[in-house]
């Protein structure tokens, strides 16, 4: 310190006056030979890595000599043309003894703070300009949520923190765009496609749920950052089937449907009433259409014979359970057409209410569709009744 005082007073001479504290002293106004400021030192705002120029700018300098001091450390950065600090990143631009700009590269957070700018007159003349440094978002990885699995029905806390100045804010939405189903006070439901907070709560979570979620943190400086987490629903299998009674003929070909939701992903398969795993060959070709937590049986059989009529099972399970969905394939009067044609090869027929029902081609109305179903019905139970007398 000593060496760099002595160094300072061989530069500024005779006029040399101690550098003062970090305080603003007041601008006096000085007769006409007499050097003063001739702007005001702006308050300078740049991002993190940027380079910073904060302007000195004085009139009648004459033999009089201007510094730069950091105002929080009162260390002294430059005076007249020479650099004093070691910071290889400061540096001034002087270009006709009445400019002095103090240059900052790669602008980091410590340089944030006030800057004076002095002329050693009798009393010192003085000004302040304030640097703030922007700092762009960063997710702090170890205080936020990362993937997460849990039971459908209980509650999750999704959680995401971030750093950077200015604060920045929290964003969610999910990334295939749908809304988040959420609870609020008094148990009403509430569809949102983004929602603000740090905590993203979901009560009585369920498989909607499922899906990746990101994390958005942004404060105005660019860029903004994410964070995805994946939320798992674990759930046991479901299983529907559009059309539990299918009508076919002999020598045609014949579509059957399930359609089953699961997680874990599933094990999904078909059966004869004789407890035979139906796998694809001449005969059978059985088809799977997954997506996500939803998967789509189809079976479809191949030159029907008198032996294929009767029941079809198609089973799904996972580590949580199992089920089984049951459809019955018979003899349906000629000049008729093949089993489910309407089925879906999705999942647009997901709230469709299981049940009997007869496939036809579009030239048979629904009337004569339920006229069918009951002749089939009387004559099993006749069928049936002559058999227990």
């Amino acid at each position: 310190m000593g060496s760099q005082l002595w160094k300072v007073v061989l530069l500024l001479g005779t006029s040399f006056q101690p550098i003062k504290t970090a305080v603003r002293t007041p601008e006096v106004t000085a007769p006409s030979d007499l050097p003063g400021f001739a702007d005001v030192i702006p308050n300078v705002t740049v991002a993190l890595g940027r380079d910073a120029e904060i302007p000195c700018v004085v009139d009648n300098l004459g033999s009089y000599r201007t510094a730069w001091i950091k105002v929080e450390t009162k260390a002294i950065l430059t005076i007249y043309r020479h650099v004093i600090t070691r910071n290889y990143r400061y540096s001034l631009k002087e270009s006709d003894g009445r400019n002095f700009v103090l240059h900052i590269t790669d602008v980091q957070e410590s340089d944030r703070g006030g800057y004076m700018c002095q002329i050693n007159t009798v009393p010192m003349l003085s000004q302040v300009g304030y640097l703030d440094v922007l700092i762009p978002p960063d997710i702090i990885v170890d205080k936020s949520t990362s993937d997460l699995v849990t039971r459908e029905g209980s509650n999750v806390t999704l959680e995401c923190k971030a750093k950077g100045y200015p604060e920045p804010n929290i964003t969610w939405r999910r990334e295939d765009g749908e809304p988040i189903p959420m609870s609020q006070e008094g148990g009403h439901k509430v569809i949102k496609l983004r929602h603000e907070g740090e905590h993203l709560i979901i009560t009585r979570v369920t498989r909607l749920h499922m899906g990746a979620y990101l994390c958005i943190a942004s404060n105005g400086v660019p860029p903004s950052v994410s964070r995805r987490i994946l939320l798992h629903v674990h759930f046991p299998p479901v299983l529907w089937v559009p059309s539990q009674l299918v009508g076919a003929q002999p020598w045609q070909e014949v579509t059957l449907d399930c359609h089953a939701e699961a997680y874990p992903q599933s094990f999904n398969y078909w059966k004869r009433e004789d407890g035979k795993m139906i796998m694809s060959n001449d005969k059978y070709k059985v088809r799977l259409k997954q997506k996500s937590y939803k998967v789509h049986m189809r079976l479809t059989i191949r030159n029907i014979q008198k032996e294929d009529f009767g029941s079809y099972s198609c089973l799904t399970r996972n580590s949580l359970g199992m089920t089984e969905g049951l459809i019955k394939l018979y003899d349906f009067p000629k000049h008729q057409s093949l089993g489910s044609e309407k089925s879906s090869e999705g999942f647009q027929n997901s709230n469709s209410i299981p049940g009997p029902q007869v496939g036809t081609s579009g030239s048979v109305t629904t009337g004569f569709q339920r006229l069918l179903l009951l002749f089939f019905v009387i004559r099993t139970m006749a069928n049936d009744l002559w058999t227990i007398t």
